[in-house]
């Protein structure tokens, strides 16, 4: 053997037993979901939802995001397509104190939509040969000191107001903490930097968050909390024909919040109020949101309860009321209510990359909203279960989105149903199905002053998680 051949075989085995040796001292967990689902709708995968630039409106008001029927045509074609979703999920654990978590997506947006592509949710058409990786989470967890916990990283996380205000992937550095009954955390967070594309320097132009949040056990039946939440965003994500996209730059918003939980035998309780007060593009803000929430055990089932108020503005001038979550760059909800169970009238929860609703923000595009919700949760054997809601909601405020005032600011009723059942171990398939009667909000808003048909979506959905 020649010697250049016996000294790369060397170098081979001395790199290779560098990288084993510590591999093999660490904890590997794998893990993840896959899900596929067929969905018939006249609103989801529609141009009531998805074709902001036939409206003309300025963008953001559609998108994958909110129902937008004004002027177009009372009746919509229904889709039908199949979405398709992996997520994969790797921890290294180098011991019980530290660890590597990482998370990564694969999507087709929808079977069919592209093949030979490079791009996030490309895939599912003939000869898909598609570069389509998404990282999700990359941060390290470590307990850094005893009863400290440190997170640093891309990592998710929400806030303790069922997500009305952030929940996201978001990268930044988290400390969370345990003293017997009491839970302290404390966070900063940077969702974008705008710096470098308009003046070359980096962390001028962002948008950060900072974190500061408790909890307490007042006993083990009542549990209470306290957040302060403050949103600094001069990032470059304005749009300026948008009156009322709140997302817009130049944000100095303080977000004061407090939570509670009553358990009494079968009966759960909670709720929340939240207070924010600063400015948003530059004019002085005050707004707030309020919740209460029940679950109750009744029969073989679980009836629940969701109220939620959330402020809005009918004005695009002076002072504001109109409420503060995160979005991104796009303007697109990066929160979200789940709480509710809704389909059409909130976001739904199995929603993918097709991801529409009558409320798509908490803010709801400056007008707030009103929503009353009830269901129940009923388990039919080991292998079936079965769900209902109904869904009442209103805006707060009428600011004319659309063009003009609406005849009431009554949104729509909403009705759903599920059902899922185990084919095998790690392996569902479900189905959901809802409808909603729309409020007079949209009376005569179609083209030719017509009242847009009702909407339905209906979903078949396998899901295998591991």
């Amino acid at each position: 053997m020649k010697k250049s051949n016996v000294l790369a075989a060397l170098a081979a085995l001395g790199l290779t037993v560098a990288t084993t040796v510590p591999a093999m001292a660490l904890e590997n967990e794998f893990h993840g979901m896959f899900q596929a689902q067929y969905i018939n709708s006249n609103f989801n995968g529609t141009g009531t939802t998805t074709l902001p630039s036939n409206y003309g409106l300025a963008a953001g008001w559609g998108g994958d995001t909110q129902y937008v029927p004004f002027g177009q045509p009372k009746h919509v074609y229904s889709a039908n397509f199949v979405e398709q979703r992996a997520r994969l999920g790797y921890t290294a654990k180098a011991n019980a104190d530290l660890k590597l978590v990482t998370a990564f997506e694969l999507d087709y947006a929808y079977w069919g939509n592209s093949a030979y592509a490079v791009g996030r949710n490309q895939g599912g058409a003939v000869g898909a040969d598609t570069v389509n990786f998404e990282t999700k989470s990359v941060y390290l967890d470590a307990n850094i000191f005893k009863n400290v916990n440190m997170r640093l990283g891309m990592m998710p996380y929400n806030d303790s107001f069922k997500s009305i205000l952030f929940d996201a992937d978001m990268a930044g550095i988290a400390f969370s903490s345990s003293y017997d009954k009491f839970t302290p955390s404390i966070g900063y967070f940077r969702f974008n930097d705008t710096g470098l594309a308009q003046d070359n320097v980096l962390g001028h132009m962002t948008n950060d968050l900072f974190v500061l949040d408790g909890k307490y056990e007042v006993s083990k039946d009542l549990k209470v909390g306290a957040a302060y939440y403050f949103f600094r965003n001069d990032s470059n994500t304005t749009n300026s024909n948008n009156l009322f996209d709140i997302s817009q730059q130049d944000v100095k918003l303080s977000s004061f919040g407090l939570n509670a939980e009553y358990t009494s035998g079968p009966l759960t309780v909670n709720g929340f109020g939240i207070f924010q007060a600063g400015t948003v593009d530059k004019r002085s803000t005050t707004a707030w949101a309020l919740n209460t929430g029940a679950k109750y055990n009744v029969g073989p089932g679980t009836a629940r309860v969701e109220f939620l108020y959330v402020s809005g503005e009918d004005s695009a001038t002076g002072h504001s009321n109109a409420f503060y979550s995160v979005f991104d760059n796009a303007a697109v909800a990066e929160h979200g209510y789940w709480n509710n169970e809704m389909v059409i009238l909130g976001r739904d929860k199995n929603a993918m990359t097709t991801d529409n609703s009558i409320i798509a923000t908490t803010g709801n595009f400056g007008q707030g909203q009103i929503g009353g919700y009830i269901g129940y949760d009923l388990p039919v054997t080991d292998k079936l279960s079965t769900a209902a809601n109904a869904g009442f909601a209103a805006v707060a405020k009428d600011n004319g989105l659309g063009g003009a005032k609406h005849k009431s600011n009554y949104l729509g009723t909403e009705i759903n149903a599920e059902a899922s059942y185990k084919l095998l171990e790690n392996l569902s398939v479900g189905v959901r199905a809802a409808y909603v009667f729309l409020g007079d909000y949209y009376k005569d808003v179609a083209l030719n002053n017509e009242t847009p048909v009702n909407p339905y979506d209906a979903k078949v959905m396998f899901k295998y998680s591991f």
